[in-house]
């Protein structure tokens, strides 16, 4: 019988894997999907920019923003990528008997797309079920949680939250500018 896999064959760290240069190139990614996600927002899919989007732009300065969503990337960090990615992949890992990218990748698809969604299901529930809303969330949403878990795998859990939390400091300010 084949020994359990342990945590640390599944290669996650915490800390930032190449120090600063781990730190940086999470900045520089978050920063650069953070001007994604507006644009998107702006260009394609100005329509059906969710309503509470709205709110938050009109009720609360970019300050109170940017300190709620650092405090909302902390959460979803701690939340989907150092528990659930964690687990999940530790679990796959210990049903296949395998360690590697392909579990990992498995294991970052999942929380992405499935653990995500379910988690937040309140907001999800709110949109318009319409095949362009779920575009949006899959090329935003979906898509930064692939990111930030690639991260969290490759850099470490820090750098995934430095990578979601540059994101915001990119994405809150343009919002008000478009």
């Amino acid at each position: 019988m084949t020994a359990a896999v342990r945590l640390g064959e599944l290669g996650f760290r915490l800390l930032p894997r190449d120090g600063w240069r781990s730190l940086a190139l999470a900045a520089a990614m978050g920063l650069a999907f953070g001007a994604y996600m507006a644009l998107a927002d702006s260009l394609v899919f100005p329509s059906i920019v969710p309503e509470v989007q709205h709110v938050m732009r009109a009720q609360m300065t970019l300050a109170d923003r940017l300190i709620f969503f650092a405090r909302g990337s902390l959460v979803d960090e701690i939340a989907f990528r150092l528990i659930a990615l964690t687990a999940i992949a530790w679990g796959i890992a210990n049903l296949s008997r395998r360690t590697g990218s392909q579990v990992l990748w498995a294991a970052i698809l999942l929380v992405a797309f499935v653990a995500y969604p379910l988690g937040n299901w309140t907001y999800f529930r709110a949109l318009d079920a319409s095949a362009l809303t779920i575009l949006r969330e899959v090329a935003l949403h979906g898509a930064a949680g692939v990111l930030w878990g690639w991260l969290y795998w490759r850099h470490g859990w820090l750098a995934g939250l430095t990578g979601h939390v540059s994101a915001h400091l990119a994405l809150q300010p343009l919002l008000g500018a478009m």
